[in-house]
């Protein structure tokens, strides 16, 4: 059986190969939004179930030489459910060996030079249900990255003009999609780790964008807003109490809450709680820097006035930032202890408890590499 597929050229097909109207713009603006894997794969069947009679196809990624960590697969008919999905790269591997950066290639080519081609597949397949494949293979800049394997319909003789420029036009798509998706994918492990980072370290921290909706909060930050809100907030929002203060101190330093204010400096200012006095809070704001204005967002940090320093001589900057690294309560026990009070001494002055007072300055030598209230001292000085 020799089923050969042209090599993958630059040019378009001809316009006399396709048909007068066009099917294939719900497909092709599927595949160019998709914004994960998930969303690929159901462009990819798609535009695959429409445009050629397959038996089945797999969508294999994340691949490791030639072993697939990763693949979506896709079964024309639900009555073959007996058939075997590929999870590997077996048959294909010499030929992609002899010919590396290969974009496409069918079966057909890889048996016609390779006579053990028949049994590798068999190993793989003992009784396959379809007439040929065809592989899109997708390179990374060492190594093949992903391969969209479909499997074609016993009853397709041939790949015909049509079959050939719809397979054409979706390479070059898929890709691109694929280089996004993975590249989007990236950036969300990094975010993702860095968020779980600082979600648990003791700031209260708050990136809101420019119409101040917050898009992240450390579990402090969320505590200290629960503490904040009242009936009436809206959800996804910072609670009115810290909005609107917040939002007339920008305005008042010329960035306004908007769609596209300009960059303003930071600082930073006090506000009490309207409807419970007691409440009062510090609020840092920095703004980042950024492209255009509709991507500028600031970056808050919340601090309850009645978990500021304990009063005495000021830190020094040094001293300054070894404390961030402390809960608010660790920072007050680590100051004073530092000034020479003891535990007993400590504990009558923030009204706590003997044994919460070492639980909380163990943590703070565990957290600072110090052993001592001698090194605590001379590390804050």
């Amino acid at each position: 059986m020799q089923f050969l597929i042209p090599a993958l050229s630059d040019s378009p097909p001809a316009e006399a190969d396709l048909p007068a109207a066009d099917p294939w713009v719900a497909q092709r603006m599927a595949l160019v939004r998709a914004l994960d894997m998930d969303a690929l794969w159901e462009a990819c069947v798609a535009w695959i179930g429409k445009a050629l009679p397959c038996h089945s196809f797999s969508l294999l990624y994340d691949i490791d030489g030639y072993r697939p960590q990763q693949g979506r697969h896709y079964l024309a008919e639900a009555r073959d459910a007996g058939a075997r999905l590929v999870t590997s790269l077996d048959v294909a591997a010499p030929y992609l060996d002899a010919n590396p950066r290969i974009p496409w290639y069918t079966y057909s080519q890889i048996a016609s030079g390779d006579g053990q081609a028949e049994a590798r597949l068999r190993a793989q397949d003992p009784a396959p249900a379809w007439r040929d494949f065809v592989h899109l293979a997708f390179w990374g800049p060492r190594s093949l990255e992903a391969v969209l394997s479909i499997r074609l319909h016993p009853s397709l003789a041939e790949l015909g003009r049509r079959e050939l420029a719809l397979l054409q036009e979706l390479y070059p798509l898929l890709e691109a999609s694929l280089q996004r998706i993975r590249a989007a994918e990236s950036e969300r492990a990094k975010r993702q780790t860095l968020e779980a980072l600082v979600h648990e370290l003791p700031i209260a921290a708050v990136l809101v964008d420019a119409k101040l909706v917050p898009f992240y909060m450390s579990a402090e930050a969320r505590r200290i807003c629960r503490t904040w809100s009242e009936e009436g907030d809206q959800k996804g929002r910072l609670p009115l109490a810290i909005e609107l203060p917040l939002r007339q101190w920008l305005h008042g330093h010329g960035v306004a809450a908007g769609p596209a204010p300009a960059l303003g400096p930071g600082g930073a200012f006090e506000v009490r709680h309207a409807h419970r006095r007691h409440l009062r809070l510090g609020i840092e704001v920095s703004s980042a820097a950024r492209a255009s204005g509709r991507d500028l967002h600031h970056m808050l940090v919340l601090t309850p006035v009645d978990e500021k320093l304990p009063d005495g001589p000021e830190p020094s900057p040094q001293a300054l930032a070894l404390l961030r690294g402390l809960s608010p309560s660790e920072r007050k026990v680590a100051l004073l202890a530092a000034s020479g009070l003891s535990n007993e001494e400590i504990a009558a002055r923030l009204s706590r408890s003997r044994k919460t007072i070492e639980s909380q300055l163990s943590s703070a030598y565990r957290k600072l590499n110090v052993s001592s209230r001698t090194q605590l001292a001379r590390l804050l000085s």
